[in-house]
């Protein structure tokens, strides 16, 4: 009869030091391939403003190219400065990203935030839009002209909201009234969702909002009037809309752009793959067809581009908030 093998303790030993190592391969490799989970992407804005809408149709697509859910997380308060600090101090793992926008360059150039706008990963720029001024459609004010000169005769009658103090159409707001030579009153509100809901309520005389935000409002029948654009051309959304170009006022921030970044010193392999999938995303006929349908321009960057970006926005908006008082 065959005797049973035995095993020395020692040789018992090491069979069980190798099974523990080859059990722990395994999950290892599974937890090393990016991503395994799914990604956070912050919106330092409430839901329904600009960033959130442009974020949540973006996260729908890039969510097809990771292969994991792209979850939005609205990290609203201090002009962003919420949102973004959060994203600044998280771990640079690819698991949680941001929105970026004008409001980044702002907010950190005033102060709000306790870093640069270049101190992040900055994987892309999405898109572009014009500011709008718009004020409800039961307004005495039919043209920009009727707008501005209630204003100079009255000065701080005429109310302007916010998407908050710090937010790019503070700028924008503040910039309006001193180019022309109006003193508005600024209001601020928690995003743009607030602010569209105020301005639609009576509760400011209008406001300055992304474009994408009014266009819901704009049409036919709705609740909003658009007195002017602020970029150098006429709105494809808004055709008939003169732009404040166009109607004498120089000096104003054209409008916001919409980005995403990671914190700095994000690995090679998570930034190679974010990228890949951001731009596969933006080629996505679900991501055009939504730039197509509210008048944003793609004007897609990633690299070295979205990095010159920045320091450029960083200069432009510097030297804006220098000449601009934004005290109010």
């Amino acid at each position: 009869m065959t005797r049973p093998l035995r095993l020395s303790p020692t040789i018992r030993l090491a069979a069980l030091a190798l099974a523990a190592a080859a059990l722990a391969s395994g999950p290892a490799t599974a937890q090393d391939k990016y991503p395994s989970q799914p990604v956070s992407l912050i919106v330092p804005f409430n839901a329904g403003g600009g960033t959130d809408l442009v974020a949540r149709a973006f996260a729908e697509a890039l969510k097809m190219h990771l292969g994991q859910a792209v979850t939005v997380q609205n990290l609203p308060g201090a002009g962003s400065a919420v949102g973004t600090t959060k994203l600044h101090g998280s771990k640079a793992d690819g698991y949680t990203l941001g929105m970026t926008g004008g409001f980044l360059v702002t907010t950190t150039l005033r102060g709000q935030a306790k870093f640069p706008a270049t101190d992040f990963t900055h994987l892309a720029r999405l898109s572009l839009e014009t500011f709008v001024l718009a004020v409800p459609a039961a307004s005495p004010y039919r043209s920009l002209a009727e707008y501005l000169d209630a204003a100079r005769k009255a000065p701080g009658s005429v109310s302007v909201g916010t998407a908050g103090a710090g937010a790019l159409t503070h700028l924008a707001a503040a910039a309006l009234g001193q180019k022309s030579g109006a003193r508005l009153n600024i209001v601020h509100f928690a995003g743009g969702a607030k602010e569209i809901a105020a301005v639609l309520g009576g509760h400011a005389a209008s406001g300055v909002f992304s474009q994408v935000e009014v266009l819901p409002h704009a049409v036919a029948g709705g609740g909003l009037r658009v007195l002017a654009t602020f970029g150098e051309a006429r709105s494809e959304k808004l055709p008939e809309v003169p732009t404040l170009k166009a109607q004498g006022i120089v000096g104003v921030p054209p409008g916001p752009w919409q980005g995403i970044a990671a914190p700095r010193d994000l690995p090679a392999p998570q930034k190679a793959t974010l990228v890949t999938a951001i731009t596969r995303a933006a080629q996505e006929p679900s991501w055009q067809a939504f730039l197509q349908q509210n008048g944003l321009a793609s004007h897609f960057l990633t690299g070295a581009g979205v990095d010159g970006f920045i320091k450029e926005e960083t200069e432009t908006l510097g030297a804006l908030l220098k000449s601009v008082d934004i005290t109010q």
